[in-house]
């Protein structure tokens, strides 16, 4: 199993004191030498109440990732997921290029539908259907691979997008992977089917999950294309503690500086508990098919990462 980091929150350790940005570098420097294959960041204007307050400090990711590029060498780099309307597809494209070359080949492009309307009607952006939003989504990625592989200038006609005459120089010297994320099981399912390398869901339990990939199996089977090449991932909220009542205690205090506020005690909260059930947790979705499990601590809860990564991710070596 491969793992990645979702840096939802720029707060450090809950503190919003200090350099935060720097602070963000620093964590994945440390991110990608303990191990994380991935790290993500969130492609909104402002703090998402089930992750905070809309009032906090919060960077753009396209910003935050190219900086965070030059202080590393290893560690994938994306949104966890880019919203299509937030940006023109081209100019999302030749931003998409720009990091991948920047990094040195570890760009993802991480793309949704988009589905924050709150953001939407504050910016003045139109919030279409969302069977509209998702066909938008799929001539985003058509066009973005457009001008990545043509020769230029590149040209691509769309229903609502086109590219005339676009140059990308550099353009990237390889496939960068997509990954669709959400888990619409009729429309966004059937787009990974159809064009993604990789898939993520943002939470979901081992059983919720394998039911979304007999449905990404089935669209798979429909299109003709081979469902094992497309990456299955997960992110799920992640605290641990030494004994699970104090990671559930742990988490409906991290969880209380939000807007959303704890999810009860007898649903599903995420991998909350001790690394023993981490461990168990994870081994479940393995056995369901997940291939890389991407970890979410609440405001980057330092004593999680920690357990995390000596007692949890050892055991997937």
């Amino acid at each position: 199993m491969r793992f990645g980091y979702h840096h939802a929150s720029f707060r450090d350790d809950g503190d919003t004191d200090g350099d935060l940005f720097e602070a963000t570098v620093e964590r994945a420097q440390w991110i990608e030498d303990e191990g994380f294959d991935f790290l993500s960041l969130m492609d909104h204007v402002w703090q998402l109440p089930g992750v905070g307050r809309r009032d906090e400090p919060f960077f753009d990711c396209y910003t935050a990732l190219p900086a965070i590029a030059r202080e590393t060498d290893e560690v994938e780099l994306s949104a966890l997921v880019t919203c299509p309307h937030y940006r023109n597809p081209a100019y999302l494209g030749r931003v998409l290029a720009s990091l991948d070359e920047l990094s040195d080949g570890r760009a993802v492009l991480g793309i949704g539908a988009g589905w924050y309307e709150d953001e939407y009607e504050a910016m003045d952006v139109g919030y279409p259907d969302v069977s509209t939003r998702n066909r938008q989504m799929r001539e985003t990625i058509e066009l973005c691979r457009t001008m990545w592989n043509q020769d230029p200038p590149a040209s691509y006609q769309g229903e609502f997008y086109e590219l005339n005459d676009f140059y990308c120089v550099p353009a990237p010297d390889r496939e960068i992977p997509v990954l669709v994320g959400g888990g619409g099981e009729q429309l966004t399912l059937r787009a990974t089917a159809e064009y993604a390398d990789r898939w993520n869901i943002p939470s979901g339990n081992p059983e919720t999950y394998a039911g979304k990939l007999d449905v990404l199996r089935e669209h798979c089977v429909d299109l003709g294309r081979d469902y094992e090449e497309i990456t299955k991932t997960i992110a799920n909220r992640t605290v641990l503690r030494e004994s699970t009542e104090a990671a559930h205690d742990a988490y409906e205090s991290l969880i209380a500086e939000t807007e959303e506020g704890a999810t009860p005690r007898d649903e599903y909260r995420g991998v909350v508990g001790t690394p023993a059930e981490a461990r168990d947790l994870l081994a479940e979705f393995a056995d369901v098919g997940l291939d890389t499990f991407v970890a979410m601590p609440p405001l980057n809860d330092r004593r999680t990462c920690e357990l995390f990564v000596d007692e949890v991710m050892p055991a997937f070596e």
